[in-house]
């Protein structure tokens, strides 16, 4: 064993000496070197071996034989080739290339080679995202084709998906080629919005200013809030959270042209999941509107538009209604407000109140801040003393100026806002950077928004925590947008940063078209754009009218115009857990009670036509008759009950007689329990109730001889029975 282990070990180093084997193969030994000058033909080689030895390929040869060697390769090699373009791909022998590895960027994929007549596909997919013509082969007699799964990458068609980039040749290529299409959440610079996104998931095409998204990459959801035969809308700017609670003011009608109407607010204590029935600010309806709202971290604001007349009619002044709410998480809702007539000051050059205050905000120095519209222009007023006091600050003067929002944001001194250009041109945003020392403004370009000048529409507008504007408007009517109707507009989502300088032009700043909205209101409505939007946790929230039911403009009547209020929410984040609070959103999230809550007391009150200011029913301890408008006149004995049920009935004699005799009445409406009470219209004519002579039964004829005189009545069985009589002769 210690021969044999010896025998492989290395001999001692020698100078000039080769370790090789011993002639007899057991062990290793030092050897002479001899050079091949030396050799003397003792080795044999080929015959041009020297001549091939002193030749240079160049390299072109050198390219030749390195391609050899690769085909030589290729052919022992049962594994797909790497090519860096297209070019290469195309020039590839299909007879040994079945399969190929494409590694050029933004286009990495595995493609076969597929036989068959492709001549259709290749000619739609002239970026070759998916079919690539062999450059030797007809594409009739096969093509490479894409190996993949799930949807195809605009990327692989070769677009940018920066939105700046021109991508429209390669967006149009790849939805000519008909299959679905993933954007991976990228904007696409295109010359035209893409005619269906049916077969688009994940992306987002910009147009001039305007962004398209998809549902994918802008994941939105919308429901009403409200749900009535009532038309239910104005719900601009005035719209907060307090705690928990989204709160959304409306003004609430019969209908569109009605001049009386009632405030009205709709809750939600879960996020806006889902929403409260309506409460009123008064049960008695009127022409007083509210327009602006607002919290202060302590107090409630209200800022009602009191006409001077019974009906919404100009000239106005102003009521605040205020009321403190208490610590957070320990609010009284149901507190008592207090009632202040405010006037506000006129600016130099205009007069009067002003038509409409929109929008609040708390200012510097523990300030509120509102918004105010005159014919003349728009401004801002300020009130450092809990709005006794107030100042104002002139925005822009002149007709197109109208309906300022307005926002303070504290981290950067800004006070921000947009103005309605009640002319021809674009929206305006207004900033200052003094504290409302001085203003300025700037307006969006010619055709910001796509189509016709956004004009005559409002922007109403939240800010988040990190300083970014969350806004909303829409076109005030098709036609302008370029839709050839009334029916349906766009409407458009703004973020973007609190800026001192353009809000417009700011790098930052994206507007999205986020879809059209029905808009039946005859010659246009603003609608979406006189909504209000909060900014909560992770969501934006929409609030905004839609006309649902059309009818003559200026008619009144039950639910002759009936509008409900929506709410779209747009999530900016996905918290990726097992429970996603996006989902939990009712399909309809109104509350479905028609009745209303009175603020400050107890009680409830069911909805009536506000037409005749009819007055609601009020629910409560104290029961509430409300009167027929029309004093009823009996008609050969009979008292004929139709249309509105009321309560309270003033009847008269038939012809003005001295006297008439009450037989029977009549209501084919009436169900076991209908409680009435019938009154005379005036003393001079007397009104006998007869007993059992007809379907009235009171024990003995009842004589109606003064105006104070009443008889109560509950319909059973087919009659009316006697509860009560007052004989109220003074």
């Amino acid at each position: 064993m210690g021969a044999d282990r010896n025998q492989w070990q290395y001999p001692k180093n020698v100078g000039g000496k080769v370790i090789g084997w011993r002639d007899d193969g057991k062990g290793m030994e030092n050897k002479d070197w001899v050079s091949p000058a030396d050799l003397d033909g003792k080795q044999d080689h080929s015959a041009n071996l020297d001549e091939l030895a002193g030749v240079d390929p160049g390299s072109s040869g050198k390219s030749i034989l390195a391609l050899d060697l690769s085909s030589d390769v290729r052919n022992y090699l049962d594994v797909p080739p790497y090519v860096a373009t297209r070019t290469e791909l195309k020039a590839l022998d299909t007879t040994k290339d079945a399969t190929v590895l494409l590694i050029e960027s933004g286009r990495v994929g595995v493609f076969k080679w597929t036989t068959g007549d492709f001549s259709t596909q290749i000619a739609a997919d002239t970026q070759e995202g998916i079919y690539v013509k062999a450059t030797a082969i007809a594409s009739s007699a096969g093509a490479w084709v894409r190996m993949y799964w799930g949807d195809a990458s605009l990327l692989w068609f070769g677009a940018a998906g920066d939105g700046t980039a021109d991508d429209d040749a390669e967006v149009t290529a790849a939805l000519a080629v008909g299959v679905p299409l993933d954007g991976l959440r990228r904007i696409y610079k295109v010359n035209s919005k893409p005619a269906s996104f049916l077969n688009i998931r994940n992306a987002a095409f910009k147009v001039g200013n305007v962004i398209y998204p998809s549902r994918e990459y802008m994941r939105t959801d919308t429901a009403k809030i409200t749900n009535g035969f009532m038309y239910t809308a104005w719900a601009q700017d005035k719209s907060y959270k307090v705690g928990t609670q989204l709160r959304v003011w409306v003004n609430e009608k019969e209908s569109h042209a009605d001049g009386t109407g009632r405030i009205a607010l709709y809750f939600s204590d879960d996020g806006g999941a889902t929403w409260s029935f309506g409460e009123y600010l008064s049960a008695k309806a009127s022409g007083q509107t509210l327009w602006s709202a607002g919290f202060d971290g302590t107090s409630e604001y209200l800022f009602v538009r009191v006409p001077a007349g019974s009906t919404d009619v100009a000239p106005y002044t102003y009521t605040m209604w205020k009321r403190a709410l208490g610590a957070a998480g320990s609010e009284n809702y149901n507190g008592t407000w207090t009632k202040t007539n405010i006037t506000f000051p006129v600016p130099s050059g205009f007069t009067g109140q002003p038509i409409m205050v929109h929008s609040f905000t708390v200012g510097h120095s523990s300030s509120i801040v509102v918004g105010a519209s005159y014919g003349e222009g728009a401004a801002v007023m300020r009130s450092t003393d809990g709005g006794v006091n107030w100042t104002a600050t002139i925005l822009g003067t002149g007709s197109d100026f109208e309906e300022p929002t307005v926002r303070y944001h504290a981290a950067s001194g800004l006070y921000i806002g947009f103005m309605r250009n009640g002319g021809s041109g674009e929206p305006r945003y207004w900033r200052s950077t003094d504290n409302l020392a001085t203003v300025g403004y700037y307006s969006a370009a010619t055709g910001y928004f796509g189509g016709g000048a956004n004009s005559d529409s409002c922007v109403s507008f939240d800010v988040d925590d990190d300083g970014y504007i969350h806004a909303v408007t829409a076109y005030r009517n098709g036609v302008i947008e370029g839709e050839g109707t009334d029916e349906r507009v766009s409407a458009f989502y703004l973020r973007g940063p609190v800026t001192s300088g353009n809000f417009w032009t700011d790098a930052n700043t994206q507007l999205f078209n986020i879809g059209q909205l029905p808009r039946r209101e005859q010659g246009g409505a603003s609608a979406l754009s006189q909504g209000s939007v909060i900014v909560e946790e992770d969501k934006v929230h929409l609030f905004y009218g839609m006309e649902e039911r059309t009818g003559a403009i200026g008619a009144l009547g039950v639910g002759n115009r009936a509008a409900n209020i929506y709410q779209t929410v747009i999530f900016l984040d996905d918290r990726g857990t097992m429970f996603d609070d996006r989902a939990d959103l009712a399909v309809n999230r109104a509350g479905t009670s028609q009745l209303r809550k009175i603020a400050g007391i107890p009680a409830w009150v069911t909805p009536s036509t506000d037409a005749n200011n009819w007055a609601p029913t009020i629910l409560s301890g104290r029961p509430n008759f409300a009167r027929h408008t029309s004093t009823l006149t009996i008609a050969s004995g009979v008292l004929t009950l139709t249309g509105t049920r009321s309560g309270l009935y003033i009847i008269d004699t038939e012809g003005a007689a001295a006297t008439d005799d009450l037989v029977t009445i009549t209501d084919d409406n009436a169900f076991d329990g209908d409680t009435i009470i019938i009154a005379t219209s005036t003393s001079t004519r007397d009104v006998v109730v007869k007993n059992g002579t007809g379907n009235i039964i009171c024990g003995a004829d009842i004589t109606l001889s003064a105006a104070f005189d009443a008889i109560m009545l509950m319909f059973y069985n087919g009659n009316w029975h006697r509860i009560a009589f007052g004989d109220n002769a003074v």
